[in-house]
């Protein structure tokens, strides 16, 4: 793409000479037929030293690389890449290999891949894909243009809502872990909920999400969840809210809109996280969360407050030195 064309693209302003990108890269990595972008002010110093041949910049830099100026340089480059690399596509039709049930609904302009399992009364949407190894089973529900990586599987009664991407290896709508203790042995309290997932959802590889016992497992629009995230029954989870890797929700639990779980987060069940909430890696959510709050630690408490805490821990060894000296000088005191 010539940067005229990117800039027409994005909206921006172009500064300096009307080059032809061929790539896109990291302002380390860049080189002179690259595209990079200076989104955080701390790469400014590394910006002004690239070899790329043109930069996405908000401000104006003092150098003789071509420059667009954008609004949001990140999101920018985000829909360059987009440009340059679209997504792949998929040829509409049932491929020989695939098993589909006779009653199921498949839209003609769908995609079945070899080995895919659909189940009865099955509705895959318009523009879907389901890729090699995924089972749909009897009454699931996808939306227009979600597509299905390698062996997902969705259990009976679940919809996915339009435009969803689901990793390799998700399995949405096993029973959630209740059981109850008769006096000798745990006794299965059957699972006769479903999950219903909303558009725009994307679920990194290897997620689960239980179903519900009684009534549905909720996950709101324009929900990302990283690899490796786990949520119980009866969750629901707000539109936009961002899950990083290895995090697990308990049942019954209620994250708000627009809520940021940070990698290796835990949260117990049965609270309520409020809407724009923000948890730090491995928070512990023990107790509700009031909505735009900023948490962190275990259990979790105001993210100042934990700094202050972890700079105290690390000072406890010299700390403790301190006070067993005054102990002893006190003890010799006492005996003088």
């Amino acid at each position: 793409m010539k940067l005229s064309e990117i800039a027409d693209h994005l909206g921006g302003e172009l500064l300096g000479r009307d080059v032809e990108v061929l790539d896109v890269s990291t302002i380390e990595d860049a080189s002179s037929s690259d595209l990079t972008f200076l989104a955080n002010p701390g790469y400014t110093q590394k910006a002004l030293k690239t070899s790329a041949g043109a930069i996405l910049t908000r401000e104006p830099l003092d150098t003789h690389v071509p420059q667009v100026i954008v609004g949001d340089p990140y999101l920018g480059f985000a829909e360059i890449l987009r440009v340059m690399y679209p997504e792949k596509t998929h040829e509409p039709g049932i491929a020989r290999g695939a098993w589909v049930h006779p009653e199921a609904e498949i839209d003609e302009a769908a995609t079945i891949y070899p080995n895919a399992y659909i189940s009865s009364n099955a509705l895959i949407s318009r523009g879907c894909a389901i890729s090699p190894g995924c089972f749909i089973g009897e009454r699931v529900k996808i939306g227009e243009g979600t597509v299905l990586n390698p062996n997902v599987v969705v259990y009976d009664g679940c919809c996915i809502g339009a435009h969803c991407i689901i990793h390799a290896g998700v399995v949405i709508g096993a029973d959630g872990f209740g059981f109850a203790w008769d006096g000798v042995s745990h006794k299965k309290i059957p699972q006769k909920g479903t999950v219903c997932i909303g558009d725009y959802v994307e679920i990194g590889s290897n997620c689960t999400i239980d179903r519900a016992v009684l009534t549905s497992t909720c996950i709101g629009n324009d929900v990302k969840m990283d690899d490796m995230v786990h949520v119980a029954h009866n969750v629901t989870i707000g539109d936009h809210t961002l899950i990083a890797a290895q995090t697990g929700i308990a049942g019954s639990t209620h994250i708000g809109k627009s809520v940021t779980l940070a990698g290796q987060c835990g949260v117990i069940g049965h609270v309520n996280v409020g809407d724009g909430s923000v948890a730090s890696s491995r928070t512990g959510i023990a107790s509700d969360v009031k909505p735009g709050k900023v948490v962190s630690g275990y259990p979790q408490m105001d993210h100042r407050q934990w700094l202050r805490i972890q700079k105290v821990y690390k000072d406890l060894p010299e700390l403790l030195r301190r006070v067993r000296a005054l102990e002893g000088k006190m003890g010799d005191a006492d005996t003088d």
